[in-house]
């Protein structure tokens, strides 16, 4: 295969949730540049064609709340057969002491951050099994590896992402579907904000960050669209993190 062929996406079709803004915003716009036909998912109907209409290529707007229980479904209905999907939706709930969070909270955060993934990812990967095969990715974080206080939930939720994403790549592998995911650290984002935009915050985070700076939203659909490329035909089951090392390293104990 060339390597102009190794990230060409001419022809298929991406569905990606919580495409309104952020990391699903950068992944569309990548998707889309590499010629998939790009399905937008997310609460905000006008947001989304905002970024419809950003879009170098053919894009849809599907607009859905991921948590209702019926959501998936609805999705999968609406977006038609697909070839890739970005599981990338977050809820911003959750975070807090475990005797101080809202369990209303819990049950939203576990809604949108583990169950619509795993429910979207098996739908999907029957109409993508059906069709000779596919690709899954699914966003986790650098949450998922490390005990950070006040991130029980989300930390937990998150380490369930990879779980799952190994368990479906066996479960759905030898029917051509893979599945991958991606774990970012700090990203220049509205959900990453209580980090990069406080000054005290971001100076504390990078000092454990050997790239020494945060993310940008493109340093993750780079990563995205690798898993959902051919460049990445014999991966499946794995995570990535892209977080400038950040929980892969630590600090020396010395000097």
């Amino acid at each position: 295969m060339k390597i102009t062929e190794l990230f060409d996406l001419t022809g298929k079709t991406a569905l990606v949730t919580g495409a309104s803004r952020g990391i699903g915003a950068a992944v569309s716009r990548v998707l889309s540049e590499a010629g998939a036909h790009v399905v937008l998912v997310g609460r905000s109907a006008s947001t989304l064609a905002e970024v419809a209409r950003s879009l170098p290529g053919e894009a849809r707007v599907v607009p859905a709340d991921l948590a209702r229980p019926d959501a998936p479904a609805e999705i999968i209905a609406a977006a038609g057969p697909l070839d890739v999907l970005v599981n990338n939706a977050g809820s911003g709930t959750g975070a807090g002491r475990a005797d101080q969070v809202r369990l209303a909270d819990i049950d939203e955060a576990w809604a949108v951050y583990l169950r619509a993934p795993i429910v979207l990812s098996g739908l999907a990967a029957a109409g993508m099994a059906a069709r000779g095969g596919g690709s899954v990715v699914t966003l986790s974080s650098g949450a998922a590896r490390l005990g950070l206080p006040a991130l029980s939930v989300y930390s937990g939720l998150r380490a369930g992402n990879e779980a799952a994403t190994r368990a479906l790549a066996a479960e759905w592998g030898p029917r051509g579907v893979r599945f991958n995911a991606v774990a970012p650290g700090a990203v220049r984002t509205t959900l990453g904000a209580w980090i990069v935009d406080d000054d005290s915050a971001r100076a504390k985070y990078l000092e454990t960050v050997p790239l020494g700076r945060v993310g940008e939203p493109d340093d993750v659909a780079a990563a995205v669209l690798f898993f959902a490329s051919p460049a990445s035909a014999y991966l499946t089951g794995q995570t990535l993190a892209v977080d400038g090392g950040w929980a892969t390293t630590a600090p020396s104990p010395v000097g």
